[in-house]
């Protein structure tokens, strides 16, 4: 983490990129933001965001050039190739750290870790944000039974960190709401039917549900990001159901730009996670390798969950909490990150009230990895 009171500049000055081999959003805009941020605190060269367009060929062909040029590379790659960038990244010995996919390996049952990973257990998100639907809908419609409800969850299945959120909802609702499966009224909006997890396809396939399901009106929806949350309020909205609906995700970049030009939708809420925050410790744990102060085997011995798969090495996995928005408390919990990194990045945003106390930025470590 950031340590106010350490001398950075006495160090040398490394020189990082951040890779992103999908294509951007705005979510991968303000995650450079922060590296951006972070690197401006600690005497570090940030050389901006390398967006290769789903072009993973191209991602590859430059990753060893990319290694030799820079001291340090944060990364979001496909889920699906991090055994490969593991090969590739270990003969250079160039520090890397992934942002948002866990760097497991795939190929194999198990999907071990190749590197260590802070971010969050995807289950646990999926569990998460059923029931959290779940009770949205007994709070905001009190008078309203269950029974007129229909749960969608905008999945991405060729991901596995992405459907690993679906498998959590789809057990979490069989849990505490059994009726939505055993009624059919429990549906998956794969987008990976239709290509890539883009707003507009997730529009599509969520059209093509509430299209074959015209007897249900009132929705209850889980987008796995921002993404599949925009386009499912998108298609909510054509179909006149904002009001009677109600769409999180687990994201919510896009959703507090969306709030800050004045508009609601269907898409009320978010869990959480603002990008210094996230970032604050990838960032400096990248650091901490340029700077030889821990390895990727050292690095947070108390996170390492004994139930992983070794075959790669013993890796952490630093669990990260996440904080519901809504309209009406959004900007305090975007304008306390700012308070907390030292950072300007919301400089409209009221300050009132506001203390860097307000949040957690630290989970305890679970029972279970130990």
């Amino acid at each position: 983490m950031y340590n106010p009171d350490y001398d950075y500049g006495a160090n040398d000055r490394y020189k990082i990129v951040y890779l992103v081999s999908n294509n951007t959003s705005g979510l991968y805009t303000e995650t450079g933001k922060s590296f951006e941020h972070w690197a401006s605190l600690s005497n570090v060269d940030y050389q901006g965001l390398l967006d290769f367009g789903g072009d993973i060929d191209a991602f590859f062909s430059q990753l060893p050039q990319l290694a030799r040029d820079y001291d340090g590379l944060v990364m979001d790659a496909d889920s699906n190739v991090y055994d490969r960038v593991a090969e590739v990244l270990e003969p250079t010995g160039t520090p890397w750290m992934s942002f948002m996919a866990a760097p497991r390996d795939y190929t194999l049952d198990a999907a071990p870790l190749t590197h260590p990973y802070i971010g969050f257990e995807q289950y646990d998100v999926g569990a998460f944000h059923a029931e959290y639907l779940i009770n949205k809908a007994k709070e905001t419609w009190p008078d309203v039974d269950l029974s007129e409800f229909g749960f969608i969850t905008v999945d991405y299945s060729a991901a596995p960190p992405l459907h690993e959120r679906e498998v959590g909802a789809y057990d979490k609702v069989m849990e505490i709401a059994p009726e939505f499966i055993n009624e059919g009224r429990y549906f998956v909006a794969d987008t990976a039917t239709l290509g890539l997890f883009t707003a507009d396809i997730s529009q599509q396939v969520v059209n093509s549900v509430l299209s074959m399901n015209p007897q249900i009106t009132r929705w209850l929806v889980f987008g796995e990001i921002d993404d599949m949350a925009q386009g499912a309020a998108a298609a909510l909205d054509l179909m006149g159901y904002n009001d009677d609906s109600w769409v999180t995700a687990f994201g919510g970049t896009a959703l507090q730009q969306q709030w800050d030009t004045g508009r609601q939708s269907a898409w009320k809420s978010a869990n959480y996670l603002p990008q210094s925050i996230f970032t604050e410790p990838i960032y400096f744990t990248l650091y901490a390798f340029m700077n030889g102060d821990a390895t990727p085997e050292t690095i947070f011995p108390e996170w390492k969950n004994k139930n992983e798969d070794t075959t790669h090495g013993s890796f952490a996995t630093r669990l990260l909490p996440y904080y519901e928005i809504l309209f009406d408390n959004y900007k305090h919990v975007l304008k306390w990150s700012d308070l907390y990194a030292n950072s300007n990045i919301f400089p409209n945003y009221p300050t009132e009230g506001i203390t860097r106390d307000d949040f957690s930025v630290t989970l305890p470590v679970p029972a279970f990895y130990k």
